[in-house]
């Protein structure tokens, strides 16, 4: 038993070199699909990076009424925790904020000396969100607490940032599985003409009484090797790929390109994700697509 499983196995590899201008068309045209997939995944991933770390930066400023004592200032503070999307919040004064606006106008801000006797500017909280997916209703929700003068923040701009989020997932996700059912055929498509290439040879196995199992084995070790290999070979392609554009991108001097390799994804942190994806990937493509085609195009 245990010889004719070897003996299977190795007829499975002996059939990837025979057949080896197919087996290397079909690595060829699956490494482009995996390179494909790969390239869409690490997209969708750091599309997703660069827009949470904007998500993390996005604010509202808080306006408080004029007169609450410290009681009432902490209430309100617990008020805009309690909506349970608060990243940061910081309590500024309106003597604070009065410094900060003088600081920021340089020489020029000693002209509101004369403003710091009779300081009209609120107290306020600067609040950072951790979620901006529902920031009108956030924000609607804080300016109804006591004590809440008016808020000030880019609702707009979170509604965009949520729609680049969700467009970057959903269009890889259907990126992702498109190629992966052309994948998938290509697999098929392999099988089915090393099928027909050993028709004469299959049909003499059954003759002589050989097993379903027994005939379809060579042709799973053999997708499951073009599966596998390829997922290998596409591996070491993007890695090298994206440590490039990595450091390319390092290297020029613009402030926002500089900004954006910040926020990209360090490969290290999804090199074994990857490096288990494509091969895992790439065993299941080649397994199933040998599975779905072999009974349809093997006739046993």
């Amino acid at each position: 038993m245990l010889n004719s499983f070897f003996y299977l196995v190795k007829q499975g590899f002996k059939n990837l070199w025979n057949n080896r201008l197919m087996s290397l068309a079909s690595i060829g045209v699956l490494v482009s699909c995996m390179l494909l997939i790969g390239a869409a995944a690490l997209l969708s991933i750091n599309i997703s990076s660069i827009v949470d770390e904007i998500e993390d930066q996005s604010e509202a400023i808080v306006y408080l009424e004029d007169g609450l004592d410290d009681s009432e200032i902490d209430e309100t503070r617990d008020g805009i925790i309690a909506t349970g999307k608060v990243s940061t919040i910081e309590f500024i004064s309106k003597e604070d904020a009065l410094l900060s606006m003088m600081e920021s106008m340089g020489d020029d801000g000693m002209l509101f000396d004369a403003y710091a006797d009779e300081n009209n500017l609120p107290d306020s909280f600067r609040v950072t969100f951790h979620d901006v997916s529902d920031l009108e209703n956030t924000v609607l929700h804080i300016q109804a607490l006591g004590g809440v003068e008016s808020v000030s923040a880019l609702t707009e701009v979170a509604e965009v940032i949520t729609g680049i989020k969700q467009m970057a997932y959903i269009g890889g996700t259907i990126i992702i599985g498109l190629l992966i059912v052309v994948s998938l055929m290509i697999i098929g498509n392999t099988i089915k003409i090393t099928v027909f290439s050993r028709r004469r040879e299959v049909n003499i196995m059954k003759y002589v009484g050989a097993t379903n199992g027994f005939i379809r084995l060579p042709f799973i070790v053999e997708g499951l090797s073009l599966g596998m290999i390829s997922g290998g070979i596409s591996y070491g392609i993007i890695y090298f790929a994206y440590d490039y554009i990595v450091k390319w991108v390092s290297s020029q001097s613009a402030t926002w390109f500089s900004q954006i390799v910040s926020e990209l994804v360090p490969f290290s942190a999804v090199s074994d994700y990857l490096l288990i994806g494509f091969i895992g990937g790439g065993a299941f493509i080649g397994l199933f697509g040998c599975i779905a085609f072999i009974g349809k195009h093997l006739k046993v």
